[in-house]
């Protein structure tokens, strides 16, 4: 990852941090940490394909099983899948294929329920924590959710654990949201800051959206 990338997400973890210093529990700054685990990916998309360059999505010749920017890859197993970069909750495991490398190519998402891997094209991509998306959208820091896909399914599994939309949820139920979703990002570019996000839970792609 570009050291302006890198740097840019540290300033901005110390800003928040810097916020959250008086409200802030040592789990949710965890989770703040926790984000800036990088890596980068690339290359496919399922029920279609995300360039690489200029991030839009093109026809894909892969099954259409679930619509998204991934492409099932089921039969690419063992080193094929490259260097696992990143760990999430349960079985999700993030592997790229250049790691170290800022140009875009294929990265690897592996904890489906079929079991099968799924190709994702890009730049740069990395989980994302539950921690830090309460702390942004429901904390104190009181960055709306801007309604697309991803928030309105993530909102939806919220209020199951959590109760009441909007209302601040117990330390305990965050860590049972940590535990079963997982936020992917994949940007077309290293330096740019546009990206698809994927929301994934129980082994499962629960939504897409375009930030």
């Amino acid at each position: 990852m570009p050291l302006t990338l890198v740097v840019s997400r540290v300033l901005a973890a110390i800003c928040l941090l810097g916020l959250l210093s008086t409200a802030a529990t040592a789990e949710q700054r965890k989770g703040v940490l926790g984000f800036l685990r990088a890596s980068s990916k690339a290359q496919a998309p399922e029920g279609g394909e995300l360039d690489a360059r200029s991030g839009a999505m093109t026809a894909a010749p892969v099954s259409r099983a679930v619509p998204g920017p991934m492409a099932k890859a089921c039969g690419v197993r063992g080193k094929s899948l490259g260097k696992v970069v990143e760990k999430g909750p349960g079985k999700w495991k993030l592997h790229d294929t250049a790691p170290g490398s800022t140009r875009p190519r294929d990265f690897y998402l592996t904890g489906f329920s079929d079991g099968c891997p799924r190709k994702l094209s890009g730049a740069v991509a990395m989980f994302g924590s539950v921690e830090l998306y309460e702390l942004v959208h429901y904390g104190p820091v009181g960055v709306k959710p801007s309604g697309g896909e991803v928030d309105r399914a993530y909102a939806k599994m919220r209020a199951k654990v959590c109760g009441r939309s909007g209302a601040t949820c117990k330390e305990r139920g965050v860590r049972k949201l940590a535990k079963q979703a997982v936020f992917v990002d994949v940007y077309a570019s290293a330096e740019g800051s546009s990206r698809v996000q994927l929301l994934m839970n129980g082994g499962k792609l629960a939504a897409v959206s375009t930030r």
